[in-house]
């Protein structure tokens, strides 16, 4: 099964699914920011009664809807917080929450518009029929799994059809070593892109043998044996001048909505959950029928 990195408690999934119904501006007067707030908070702090929630509207802006305004409900428990959008009539009449659908747009163009390919570890042509991103942890075992498919089967079925991008997205709420490898992994980026890949065959070929302790060890030994230079290495690892890449490749994804890992986008549709060669394949396949 794929791991998820969320938080996110039942209550505030709760949120999500509940609340006012949709419906069309009523004509009535508009009312200031002030006021849509306050009436959008009284609403959840009547419907949502979980002990210890807090609600505030962070945002109100026009929006892309004619008589619609949009905002940002913050909601927060201890020290966890969820954003969740909503869209509000001018006169705090009616509000529905998510992000409004253009049908005019390309979904997955949308989605191929949100990843930053430039700089990032990628195998294949750049003009690739078809561009595969993986977000993804080190640390995670069934992403170990998924790697071994990538490899074996799908890059070597597709070879030259195929562009593959790595993203980090470490899980570190439930993997102690998992950002410490990203960082390594990134750092090995910064000395070339084969270096790279090096480094990220041998984090999951070592899996198994890898913890918090020796990782440092462990990578030292995949970069002398694989050709990099391990003064170097050590000199980026121990001042962590790659965690600013891996936050970003981490922010990206949940921009885009992923929440586990491994996560994959196939000309920009979301694979994830259960992932075979037959479900790379029949994405693959698809897009390639698409282009031919």
């Amino acid at each position: 099964m794929t791991i998820s990195r969320g938080f996110v408690p039942g209550v505030l999934l709760l949120l999500i699914a509940c609340g006012s119904g949709g419906g069309g501006p009523t004509g009535g007067p508009a009312k200031d920011d002030a006021a849509v707030s306050k009436g959008v908070v009284d609403y959840f702090q009547k419907t949502v009664t979980t002990p210890g929630l807090a609600f505030k509207v962070t945002k109100l802006e026009d929006s892309e809807i004619p008589g619609w305004r949009k905002g940002n409900l913050e909601v927060s428990l201890g020290q966890q917080t969820q954003n969740v959008a909503f869209y509000v009539s001018r006169d705090g009449h009616y509000l529905f929450r998510g992000d409004a659908i253009d049908l005019t747009v390309d979904p997955l163009k949308q989605v191929r518009d949100k990843i930053k390919l430039d700089g990032a570890p990628s195998r294949g042509p750049t003009d690739a029929t078809v561009t595969i991103i993986e977000y993804s942890d080190f640390q995670c075992s069934f992403c170990a799994r998924i790697y071994t498919t990538v490899e074996t089967q799908v890059l070597k079925e597709y070879g030259a059809k195929v562009r593959f991008v790595f993203k980090n997205y470490p899980l570190t709420a439930v993997h102690p070593w998992a950002e410490d490898a990203a960082v390594v992994a990134a750092c090995a980026f910064r000395q070339g892109n084969d270096q790279f890949w090096t480094m990220y065959n041998g984090l999951y070929s070592k899996q198994s043998e890898i913890t918090k302790d020796n990782l440092a060890a462990k990578a030292a030994e995949i970069a002398e044996s694989g050709g990099i230079d391990v003064a170097k290495l050590k000199e980026c690892i121990d001042g962590k001048q790659s965690l600013d890449a891996v936050k970003a490749d981490a922010g990206e994804a949940t921009a885009l909505g992923v929440n586990a890992a491994p996560t994959f986008f196939v000309n920009g549709r979301r694979l994830s959950g259960t992932m075979t060669y037959e479900n790379f394949k029949q994405l693959i396949d698809q897009e390639l029928g698409a282009k031919g």
